[in-house]
């Protein structure tokens, strides 16, 4: 299973609280602004309301939608959403939430958590 990061602004709330859409915004090649869109669906209803920003992280799922534009012509979309979706940060409350647990030990450093010294021989 694929997990996805997306930051953004929340643009729209729907399914009784339980879903967001978040759209975020950067520059493309050619100088124009480019606004991707993401549904993020929540366990429980999130509190959230449009114009929020933050960051969240969840599951990613992908679904194709087909649909006939103004000229008739048959076009294709994908809809991207994240399931299980978890604030990473949450801007504009001033919290931020760390993205997964940390087990660095008091003393620092030790990423793995190897025990104490080995200065002893093992035979």
């Amino acid at each position: 299973m694929a997990f996805a990061e997306v930051s953004g602004t929340i643009t729209r709330i729907f399914y009784n609280g339980k879903g967001a859409e978040v759209t975020e915004v950067f520059e493309k090649q050619d100088g124009s602004e480019g606004k991707p869109r993401y549904s993020l669906w929540f366990a429980q209803p999130h509190g959230l309301n449009e114009g929020d920003s933050g960051k969240w992280r969840g599951a990613l799922s992908v679904k194709v939608d087909e649909w006939t534009d103004q000229q008739n012509e048959i076009r294709h979309s994908a809809k991207v959403s994240l399931n299980g979706a978890k604030a990473i940060e949450d801007k504009s409350r001033g919290q931020q939430q760390p993205s997964a647990p940390t087990n660095a030990p008091a003393t620092g450093g030790d990423t793995w958590n190897a025990p104490g010294s080995f200065d002893d021989k093992p035979f």
